[in-house]
Order: structure tokens, then sequence, then C-alpha cells
């Protein structure tokens, strides 16, 4: 596998990519999208950057040479960027102490959390600055509370000798706050559907703006809905038209208008994002929490072409 990270442009929309790539002669993410020098991509592992220089000289390559070390050599953190997060993705970075390591196999047991690896084996490891490895993440276990992270590795090396070892990740709470959410809209989707049903452009004050509808309807249960705010993403501003609905029984409506803010090369790139709408909910007593809402793939294209469209004609 290649040890090296290859930079691509975002696919979503080829108005977007004409803007953007226009601007600048490499398109990439933006620089708050991940961990400084770390994007990966799907299916394939990637170098990572943050990770603290070696402080000696490392061990001769190959399992012998940590064969003292509980770990072998390796070191993990769990993390999710910012890209990762609506394709439900996390990266598992490893650092190895020395060369000519190779993954056979990955399982992650994060207590909370369903996962599994989404790459084949024959990942190679490297020292400093260290390889992110993707996993796929479903739905949380809602029944089990959280706990911290460990990675099994079976390893071999150019030898055949092989070794299998656990490693325990650093998550800086990552588990607990994804727990947490998902389990949050999953009782908050059981009681009710949120769904866009409708976008269309309409002239604002603000100027031109899409304004979509947004339907919410009970399933099951009787605690209230409230929607208590809205959620702004990379390129729109996102503001209510009309009061936030409480939805009690049957269904409500909620109408957004949402109006292109940001116009940068680095937004717009961002073309992943631009279809995504913000709500802030709650349920019966429960404090509000972010909800995002991901439309049917023709509203997003429309949402994506309306910005870029809209920033590429001049004020009137």
């Amino acid at each position: 596998m290649p040890a090296g990270l290859v930079r691509r442009c975002p696919s979503r929309a080829a108005a977007v990519l004409a803007l953007a790539c226009l601007a600048t002669t490499s398109c990439g993410p933006a620089a708050s999208d991940a961990a400084p020098g770390a994007t990966p991509s799907a299916g394939t592992p990637t170098r990572a950057s943050t990770v603290d220089p070696p402080t000696a000289d490392p061990p001769a390559p190959g399992l012998a040479a940590v064969a003292g070390d509980a770990q072998a050599g390796v070191r993990g953190r769990l993390l999710q960027f910012r890209r990762d997060v609506e394709r439900h993705r996390l990266e598992v970075r490893l650092v190895a102490a020395n060369a000519g390591l190779v993954v056979e196999g990955l399982d992650l047991r994060a207590p909370g959390l369903t996962t599994e690896p989404a790459l084949g084996p024959g990942a190679v490891l490297v020292p400093a600055p260290g390889l992110d490895l993707p996993v796929t993440m479903g739905p949380a276990d809602c029944t089990v509370p959280p706990a911290a992270p460990v990675v099994s590795l079976r390893l071999r090396d150019g030898t055949g000798a092989q070794r299998t070892v656990e490693v325990p990740l650093e998550d800086d709470g990552l588990v607990q706050r994804l727990h947490d959410q998902d389990c949050a809209e999953q009782a908050l989707r059981g009681q009710a559907d949120i769904t866009v049903v409708a976008a269309q452009p309409v002239r604002t004050v603000r100027g031109p703006a899409m304004r979509v509808s947004i339907e919410l309807r009970r399933l099951t249960g009787t605690d209230p809905v409230h929607v208590t705010g809205t959620g702004s993403n990379t390129v729109y501003d996102i503001t209510a038209v009309g009061p936030l609905p409480t939805l009690v029984d049957g269904s409500a409506v909620l109408e957004v208008d949402m109006v292109p803010a940001r116009c940068d090369v680095h937004a717009l790139g961002e073309s992943y994002r631009t279809g995504l709408i913000g709500l802030v909910v709650a349920l019966g007593e429960g404090a509000p929490r972010p909800l995002v809402l991901t439309p049917a793939d023709d509203v997003r294209s429309s949402l994506e072409t309306f910005a870029v469209t809209t920033c590429r004609t001049p004020p009137d």
C-alpha cells in the first residue's frame, strides 16, 4: 500500500470544482478539515503528521527488534476529521517505533460504538509521523456505556514472523462524544421523522436565497420535539422564516432561508458540506442538541449549484 498521501479535489459538483480550481493551482480541503497535514482518502491509509518526533534512534526493522514491547513499539490515537463526519468514518492513527511492520488485520474495540475496518490487509506501518487507517462506524450501541478504545493488530514483518498486539488509543473523549450524539439522535428519530421536502430560490432582503421546507412528522411517543435554533454550514447562513415550531402531534413545517454568505475558494471547495442543513432540536425536557439534515441528492445538488451561481453573479 502506498505510504504517501494523495490529494484529490472534492467531486460533488462540477460547478464547485470549476470555481474552486480556477482560483488556485491545487484543490484540497480547508485547513480546518483535519489535523495539519492529515486528510485521509476513503479506504486508503494515509500518512499522519501530528506526532512527536522520536527522541532516540529507532530499533532495527522487524518484530524481533521490538519483541520486548507489549505493543511491538506501536502507539495509537483515534480521530475523526470533519470530512469524515457525514460518512461515519473514523481514523486509527498508528505510529511504529521502527520500520518493517505490516498490518494484516485490525480490530477496533470501542465500547458503545460499532465499527469495522474500511481497508484490506497489507498496510505498512511507519515511524513518525505515522499512518492513518480508516474505520467505518455504524449506529452506536446505546445499551452499552462508552469506554476507552483499543485496537487489536495482527502484524507481520519481512521475515514472515507474526504477532498480535493490543494498542490502547488516545481519543480525547471522542468515543464518549460520538456515543452521546448518536444515542440522542436515535432517541429523537425514534419519535419523529425530520425531512427536507422542498427547496426553491427566492429573493430576500439579504439577497438571493434558497428557501427550504422541512417537515417534522410524529412517528411514535409523546415527547414534544422543539426546534430551538438553526446552524449555518460552510457556505450558507441558515435562518428560520417565522416562528420555530414544536411538534406535538401530526406534523409541523419549518421553513429556512439559506443565503450564500461565503464565496471564497476554501468554502466553495467544501462542496460536501454545502448541502447540509443544521438545526438545534430538543426532545421533551432534554437539552437542545445539534442535528444535521442531509437532503436527498437532487436537493443537495441544487444547493451546491445555487451557491456557485450566486457567488459568480455580480450584485445588482
